[in-house]
């Protein structure tokens, strides 16, 4: 897959998962937060809450466990707390990590915050 081809799909991947957050009364703050090599898909608050969205493309059910390793959740957290940092709200925040398979969601991992 070229790598046009693959940022147009996960734009793509990401307004699909932006208008599922936008349905259940969530506003967008931003998209695409990045520092250095790390990126923070889509950024949401809810009531006094921050969500972060993480959208991850799957092609089966082995590729959910994959991605949900300490590590790569551990540089989502460390991108959240630069965030944070650097956009003092006092806010809470929860982390959900999005699945996408075939075009639409497949699972949503809610408050993995704390995994």
């Amino acid at each position: 897959m070229n790598t046009k081809y693959k940022k147009e799909k996960g734009d793509e991947w990401e307004e699909l998962v932006a208008q599922y957050y936008q349905n259940h009364w969530h506003t967008l703050i931003e998209r695409k937060y990045t520092i250095q090599w790390w990126e923070l898909d889509l950024i949401f608050q809810k009531h006094n809450i921050l969500t972060f969205v993480e959208v991850k493309v799957i092609d089966s059910m082995d590729d959910l466990q994959g991605y949900l390793t300490l590590k790569k959740l551990g540089h989502v957290k460390h991108t959240i707390n630069f965030y944070l940092l650097t956009h003092p709200t006092g806010k809470e925040y929860v982390l959900d990590v999005v699945f996408v398979k075939d075009n639409s969601i497949f699972e949503v991992y809610e408050n993995v915050t704390n995994a």
